[in-house]
């Protein structure tokens, strides 16, 4: 996440959506009092209380509406049957300490992954994180976007969210939103994804209608499909 006093505006950084390699970009524009969240071996400034993955309304309380409001405020997100692969890849292939200084996963985790029979198949793992996320005070969920950039009555409050499947195409929009040229080249948070074929290959029918039935609104919002 950043917030840039300088150029008044505001990245909603969610999950596996190229983020990490967008923040970098826009961090040599940044000024010392801008908010930027540690990422990769960034430290990240200003940043105390802040979420990596903080929402929109999250961002707007805080800061207040009226600044919120003078910004230009950009997402990215992603196809969700994608994301989510994405997302087991990303667990899956993690080597603790290879993800940069903020990339670190705990002791308690390493150990959890040591004696559960880790890694599973992509559709066991799908059916844990589905049983999971039911349970009370779990923090174990997908990455569902729609309330990073959506208000409590479902209102989209982001300026502009851009789908990262076209967002090499759509660097010169946001460049010229911003003022200045968006060097991005997307090379963090990637090489853990072993199997390259299509994310269509990989999904059972049951995980299919899983992620269709999660993700509803924003498939519904973006117009993606399997």
């Amino acid at each position: 996440m950043i917030v840039s006093y300088k150029h008044k505006f505001i990245f909603v950084h969610l999950g596996r959506t190229g983020g990490r390699s967008l923040t970098e970009s826009l961090i040599p524009h940044c000024d010392a009092d801008d908010i930027i969240t540690p990422v990769g071996n960034h430290p990240g400034q200003n940043h105390h209380g802040w979420h990596r993955h903080e929402s929109a309304v999250s961002i707007r309380d805080r800061l207040g509406r009226e600044f919120f409001e003078e910004c230009y405020v950009f997402t990215v997100d992603r196809n969700p049957w994608d994301k989510v692969l994405s997302n087991y890849w990303a667990y899956k292939g993690y080597s603790h300490g290879k993800g940069g200084k903020t990339e670190q996963i705990s002791i308690f985790e390493r150990l959890w992954r040591a004696i559960s029979g880790y890694p599973w198949s992509f559709d066991t793992w799908l059916k844990y994180r589905a049983l999971k996320s039911k349970l009370p005070g779990s923090n174990v969920r997908f990455p569902v976007s729609f309330n990073k950039f959506a208000d409590g009555e479902g209102e989209i409050i982001v300026d502009k969210i851009f789908r990262f499947e076209e967002f090499q195409e759509s660097v010169k929009e946001l460049s010229m939103k911003l003022g200045f040229q968006v060097d991005w080249r997307q090379s963090q948070g990637t090489g853990t994804r072993k199997n390259r074929e299509s994310y269509r290959t990989q999904y059972s029918p049951y995980g299919t209608q899983l992620v269709a039935d999660v993700f509803s609104k924003e498939i519904e919002l973006l117009g993606y499909t399997f």
